[in-house]
């Protein structure tokens, strides 16, 4: 009965080893498959500084008008629908 019960626990102890190794596998790969899909790689200059003059003024026009129509949202609603 004891020896029963102690191959048991073995098994279940190697299953639940097997099944974390699975997991960590599978969780290393949705991490560089999450790499990939949030910009890595799809662009020359992803994460760095374009060398192209035009390229980088793009870039810093666009983040500019971007926070600012951010800012000017978050204004409009607070004003309509919060401080009303």
């Amino acid at each position: 009965m004891i020896r029963a019960m102690t191959e048991n626990a073995g098994k279940g102890a190697d299953e639940a080893r097997e099944t974390r190794r699975r997991m960590e596998r599978e969780m290393d790969r949705l991490g560089q498959q999450g790499e990939k899909l949030l910009g890595g790689g799809m662009h020359p200059h992803a994460g760095g500084e374009p060398e192209d003059a035009v390229e980088l003024w793009g870039r810093r026009i666009g983040r500019g008008l971007g926070y600012a129509f951010a800012l000017y949202l978050i204004w409009h609603l607070l004003s309509t629908y919060v401080l009303k």
